[in-house]
């Protein structure tokens, strides 16, 4: 069964972009804990930074595979996208590892839900990019 580059492409954007979405959501709401959001008086100002990078990496996810679904991105540098999709995760469960507490509210659980999302994109990239060194990926459109 052959795969089109473009239909995996658009794919991995879709998750990116729902993973995005939900780390927004996270950030915006103030449900972190019980008590508190994330940009509290007293609260940890590291995870808030984290996740604010985390959710610009997955933005530039997003463009990135949008300029590779285009065609204007030249095939050579393909593992870019990779590596972003990385690095938000990095920062993704950065922003766990700076804010974990024990009792947890929504927003916590939407972050972690991003988190997932951040993963499957980044094995859906993978796959892409270990695809298209083979014949198994039709490289039309």
């Amino acid at each position: 069964m052959q795969i089109s580059e473009k239909l995996l492409l658009i794919i991995t954007a879709i998750v990116t972009a729902l993973s995005a979405f939900f780390c927004v959501i996270g950030l915006a709401t103030p449900r972190w804990s019980i008590a508190s959001g994330l940009f509290c008086a007293g609260c940890s100002t590291s995870s808030s930074g984290l996740s604010i990078i985390a959710f610009l990496l997955l933005v530039a996810s997003v463009v990135i595979l949008g300029l590779f679904i285009l065609r204007i991105l030249p095939p050579s540098i393909r593992i870019i996208c990779l590596i972003v999709l990385f690095l938000a995760n990095i920062f993704t469960l950065s922003t766990f590892a700076a804010y974990v507490n024990a009792i947890t509210g929504y927003s916590y659980k939407l972050m972690v839900f991003a988190h997932f999302l951040c993963y499957v994109a980044s094995i859906l990239a993978a796959f892409w990019l270990g695809t298209t060194y083979t014949t198994n990926v039709t490289q039309t459109n």
